[in-house]
């Protein structure tokens, strides 16, 4: 559901548009064009409700923006990177660059939203009461903003994940219990349990009251059952990472001498160990990482003549984390350097590696269990 089309940035964020969001808009526009708009102030021209219907759906959609960049300003105030902020067919997500380590940060992220949809639905409202002698028309898109911007409030404080209620919820629960994947899991079977109660609501008024609009309330229900399922797989994962100290992960190196090649390297140590990570030394520093894969990228008949120092990276190249740090430490720094490997450093000096293929072994042992 995330990505798109890049229109911009909001507050440094990139901002983009699913394309699914189009669907929403158009039939969004059209239902306050073909129906409620008359209804509220009949006599117009027919172009003057369409107009108020594109105009009243974008400034919906505007607050489901501003809703989102609240998360976002929260989460930067909290050092929590956002890698971007999507319009798409229900409504609109941050994306964090990593999650939250603490229950207050989740509690007050996930209050920032409703805060600024609870203060637009006001400031809406308010212009409404300003236009409605002078402008009716208008105040009357400007009352459905505001009616739409509280419904968001309610609808998003369902105690159930991934809704920003179900967040609070996983906040409290973890702040009293200190247990992340517990409240999670409480959270999540909130999530579920509220998109079962949305589909079966759904198909009973399609079906008993010939209501086939209401199928689109079942639609959010799958939605919120698979993103409830999703979250505690996800939370799992993260868990477990976070309890994985970066040294039971790493792989160590073998120390060689820069005076080799190629050839005599996988004679004399790959051909014989099977070892496949190289901490390259020379006059007793190390200066370089050299892995097989390095060699890969060499064609066979220049090993001979190619020198360690040629095909290594230097070590201050190659991202670092430090021995301390857990495996999702780790996991962050490889997605914010576009790395394959981070050197693991104890006290300064290079301990192993630790590389995305084996955090993602990881991630998929904890998810398997």
């Amino acid at each position: 559901m995330l990505g798109g089309i890049r229109v911009g940035k909001l507050v440094g964020i990139p901002f983009f548009i699913n394309p699914s969001w189009f669907l929403v808009f158009g039939l969004v526009t059209y239902s306050l064009a073909s129906g409620q708009l008359p209804l509220a102030v009949p006599g117009r021209q027919e172009w003057v409700y369409w107009l108020l219907g594109a105009l009243t759906a974008l400034l919906f959609f505007g607050s489901l923006v501003a809703h989102e960049v609240g998360h976002s300003v929260v989460s930067k105030a909290y050092g929590i990177p956002v890698r971007s902020i999507t319009l798409h067919l229900f409504g609109g997500v941050a994306q964090l660059g990593r999650e939250v380590r603490r229950a207050r940060e989740e509690f007050w992220i996930a209050l920032a939203g409703p805060a600024v949809s609870l203060a637009l639905g006001a400031l809406f409202w308010g212009g409404r009461h300003l236009l409605r002698d002078a402008a009716p028309t208008l105040g009357t898109g400007l009352e459905i903003v505001a009616v739409l911007n509280v419904g968001v409030v309610i609808f998003n404080m369902v105690p159930g994940f991934p809704l920003d209620g179900g967040r609070v919820l996983r906040a409290v629960v973890w702040g009293i219990s200190g247990n992340y994947r517990k409240s999670t899991r409480v959270a999540a079977t909130g999530g579920r349990l509220i998109g079962l109660l949305f589909i079966v609501a759904g198909l009973y008024l399609a079906l008993a009251q010939n209501d086939l609009s209401s199928l689109w309330l079942a639609l959010v229900g799958w939605f919120l059952i698979n993103i409830a399922r999703q979250s505690y797989a996800q939370a799992v994962v993260q868990d477990t990472l976070q309890k994985t100290p970066v040294s039971q992960v790493m792989v160590k190196l073998l120390t060689v001498p820069s005076h080799l090649t190629l050839d005599e390297l996988f004679a004399g140590y790959i051909s014989t160990t099977g070892w496949q990570y190289y901490l390259v030394e020379k006059d007793g520093q190390p200066v370089g990482l050299l892995t097989t894969l390095a060699l890969a990228r060499v064609p066979r008949p220049l090993w001979p003549v190619t020198p360690l120092l040629a095909a290594m990276s230097p070590l201050e190249s190659v991202p670092q984390v430090s021995i301390a740090s857990s495996a999702v430490d780790a996991l962050y720094r490889i997605e914010e350097s576009h790395a394959e490997m981070l050197l693991v450093v104890d006290n300064g000096s290079a301990a192993g590696v630790v590389t995305r293929d084996r955090l993602f072994n990881l991630s998929m042992r904890a998810t398997a269990a």
